[in-house]
């Protein structure tokens, strides 16, 4: 009696003990990264419920370098907490590029990451899953912090911040070259500890990584030695911190989602080159900058807006140098209508007024009028004019062009 006893209860136990698959779903993926198979992780939660909008935690895996080991680390708390998990298969938690030098290897994990990511994303909307793409947090232990760290500063587009665990680190990972396209963002939270009886490599480059990012420009950087600690992934350490940071960034997160959907109300006017679109487009940055938003959609949207702008005020600074006023007085104008309420539809306003006040400009709108009288073979018509500009504004360079006219006889 006894021992059915015994064997009842542990059929008890067993029935409510909880699997990975109690918490939620785990999906595999599969990429292709430089020829070669890879593959991934991307775990989501259950019970979500009505306008549930979830962050999501990278954990990229540590020596072993594969993602399912990382995945068993994070799903209680994931399914608790609120957020999901994605990892991926690499192939530089190991010893495989551990150099500088070996930038084929980092720039496929690299990719591997931003494949897998994509992928999420796709299954997150198959399964009615709304991520949050302002809270995706980049992390890693060991061997794997390599990565994280070189890819996590270079994409701040993508990362809200990041943390090392135990870090493997090079000083060439602050250092940009010509294919970071993207600006770093010195603000970035990171987060970086190790254990106080860490392995000594650890120890030394998880303080020496801090230092170095402080030096280079990085303000919000904190490191901690975690007491009684050993060379171990602790991730509960990463996951206080995280929830942490998404409870501060909570209010500007929302901001932005909602500034997020403004904006793809009216990129197709912005995109149209509509009226009033670029206005409405400025006070959603200065939205985002109130709200304290780092690297904001509006505002890198801006920035290309006067990038195009940009290019437009050099061709009008062209033609004008090359005393083609007409042509670029009308530039000047397109830029003024366009471009409005921005600096430079004021600066082109104030450009063409002195344009087209000018005897340069007179002298050209009657060269251009002479011109078009030729075409229309309206010869006396296009030599009187022409002859009355170079009576009247003989020291401008239509005057010359002009006299080039008569003396051709066309």
């Amino acid at each position: 009696m006894i021992r059915l006893l015994l064997v009842l209860c542990l059929g008890v136990s067993t029935l409510h003990a909880q699997t990975p698959a109690d918490y939620g779903t785990t999906h595999r993926i599969k990429l292709e990264v430089g020829g070669e198979g890879r593959k991934a992780a991307f775990f989501i939660p259950k019970g979500l419920k009505k306008n549930e909008v979830l962050p999501m935690l990278v954990a990229i895996p540590d020596t072993k370098g594969k993602a399912y080991l990382e995945m068993s680390q994070c799903q209680q708390p994931a399914w608790q907490k609120r957020f999901c998990v994605l990892s991926v298969d690499i192939k530089t938690s190991g010893l495989q590029g551990w150099h500088p030098s070996e930038q084929l290897e980092m720039q496929r994990d690299m990719d591997a990451v931003l494949e897998a990511l994509a992928k999420a994303r796709e299954l997150a909307q198959a399964s009615n899953v709304e991520l949050d793409d302002s809270a995706v947090v980049l992390t890693g232990h060991s061997g794997g912090t390599y990565l994280t760290l070189w890819l996590g500063l270079r994409r701040p587009d993508l990362f809200l911040a990041i943390c090392g665990r135990s870090c493997v680190f090079h000083k060439d990972t602050v250092k940009f070259g010509k294919l970071d396209t993207v600006p770093p963002d010195y603000d970035m939270p990171i987060f970086l500890y190790r254990g106080e009886l860490d392995h000594p490599r650890t120890s030394k480059q998880t303080e020496e990584a801090a230092n170095e990012l402080k030096k280079a420009g990085w303000k919000n950087v904190r490191y901690d030695v975690v007491s009684k600690m050993t060379h171990e992934s602790k991730p509960e350490v990463c996951l206080d911190w995280f929830y942490r940071l998404l409870r501060e960034t909570a209010k500007s997160r929302a901001e932005r989602r909602k500034i997020a959907l403004d904006l793809a109300r009216i990129r197709p006017d912005l995109e149209a080159g509509k009226s009033g679109a670029i206005s409405k487009l400025a006070k959603l940055a200065e939205k985002e900058a109130k709200a304290g938003i780092r690297k904001g959609e509006a505002a890198a949207l801006l920035v290309e807006v006067e990038k195009k702008a940009g290019e437009l005020w050099a061709e009008a600074e062209n033609l004008e140098a090359d005393h083609h006023l007409v042509e670029a007085a009308a530039t000047y104008k397109k830029l003024e209508r366009q471009y409005s309420p921005l600096q430079v539809s004021k600066d082109a306003r104030k450009k063409r007024s002195g344009i087209v006040k000018s005897d340069g400009y007179k002298a050209e709108e009657m060269l251009v009028k002479a011109r078009k009288y030729l075409d229309e073979g309206k010869e006396d018509k296009a030599r009187s004019i022409l002859e009355k500009l170079i009576e009247k504004y003989s020291d401008t360079a239509a005057a010359g062009r002009a006299e080039h006219l008569l003396q051709s006889g066309s």
